[in-house]
């Protein structure tokens, strides 16, 4: 009987870093208007072929005249997770993040 030998999974080609700095590149082509993000998470996949990158960043309340209220409304952050191809650093997706 021979033992099954299990081969180790390969580490990424890239590292969290260089996905990160994908993501927020991608982030940054999409949304020329915000001014500023956050990186929150870096997650590599159980497969080890993604990087999942999430990037918060805040939504201004609508500045409206006719409401004073408006004005003291805190901003609204969102979220986004990126799915970074492992190998070269591609972004393949882009998801809202929902907080739980």
């Amino acid at each position: 009987m021979s033992a099954a030998t299990t081969i180790p999974p390969r580490p990424p080609k890239i590292d969290a870093r260089a996905a990160a700095q994908a993501a927020a590149a991608y982030f940054k082509d999409l949304y020329p208007n915000v001014e500023a993000y956050s990186l929150e998470e870096v997650e590599l996949s159980e497969d080890r072929n993604y990087w999942l990158i999430t990037l918060s960043f805040e939504i201004p309340s609508s500045s409206s005249s006719d409401s004073v209220m408006m004005q003291f409304r805190p901003p609204k952050t969102k979220f986004k997770v990126f799915k970074v191809d492992a190998k070269n650093a591609r972004v393949m997706a882009m998801k809202i993040r929902n907080l739980e």
